[in-house]
């Protein structure tokens, strides 16, 4: 992936001063293609800060997770109710296909970190094109589909979210043959270097106004978010840290 995410921040974070940081890091429907899924989740607030209003709509969410040969990617709409292809999430790093500014609502690369029916390692790639539906109760998701249609081969994926955490399973299965691979991901920002930099300066203001570390970590929680605008809103909200011009 080529975005630079939360990570970096707070890894800035840490070597510069903080002590108190927390990082963290189904119904069925038809889609296009004969897909079926429902879904679970929802994005982390920012921590309930004050002055922190405004009449835009909340944005998706992307989640990402990378380890032991599985790369996974999916996006929670703003509002929480379903996983979305609005913008979309892509593995290559392309924000999208053909150009387009939507992309799979489910992403996943399992290379050689799935197991096989015999317990072999085996690699997959699925896709799901289509929004998915979100089941409020539980807070999980599910999709399958046939891939390429008439081939036999049945793709599937399932996953919980808990927090700013997500885990689950995704399978593809031909005949009496699968290969099976476990997945975990978590909430992920893109982080230019405008927003940080503005996040570690409301970072600086919260270390020194905020003496009580659950202030602080309330703080901590909007600068973890890596939004330029949102950081930049609660710093102004602080006379105490305002710069001579």
């Amino acid at each position: 992936m080529t975005h630079l995410h939360t990570g970096r921040l707070a890894t800035a974070g840490c070597l510069s001063f903080l002590i108190f940081l927390l990082v963290p890091g189904c119904s069925d429907e038809v889609g296009p293609g004969g897909g079926t899924g429902g879904a679970a989740g929802g994005s982390a607030g920012s921590g309930g800060m004050a002055g922190m209003g405004g009449t835009e709509p909340p944005q998706p969410q992307l989640w990402e997770g990378q380890s032991n040969g599985v790369d996974v990617c999916f996006t929670v709409s703003g509002d929480g109710l379903r996983l979305t292809t609005e913008p979309g999430c892509s593995l290559a790093g392309q924000g999208g296909q053909g150009g387009q500014a939507t992309g799979p609502s489910f992403e996943i690369d399992v290379r050689l970190g799935g197991t096989d029916q015999i317990g072999q390692p085996c690699s997959f790639e699925l896709s799901y094109q289509s929004d998915i539906t979100i089941d409020q109760g539980t807070q999980t998701f599910q999709g399958s589909f046939i891939e390429p249609p008439g081939s036999g081969i049945t793709l599937s994926f399932s996953g919980e979210l808990v927090g700013q955490m997500a885990s689950g399973i995704a399978q593809r299965e031909e005949g009496d043959s699968y290969c099976r691979a476990g997945w975990a991901a978590s909430t992920s920002n893109e982080c230019d270097d405008a927003a940080i930099e503005a996040c570690l300066d409301l970072q600086d203001c919260c270390r020194a106004i905020l003496v009580n570390p659950v202030f602080f970590e309330t703080c901590n929680s909007v600068v973890l978010q890596c939004d330029e605008q949102q950081c930049q809103e609660v710093l102004d909200g602080y006379s105490q840290c305002e710069t001579e011009p």
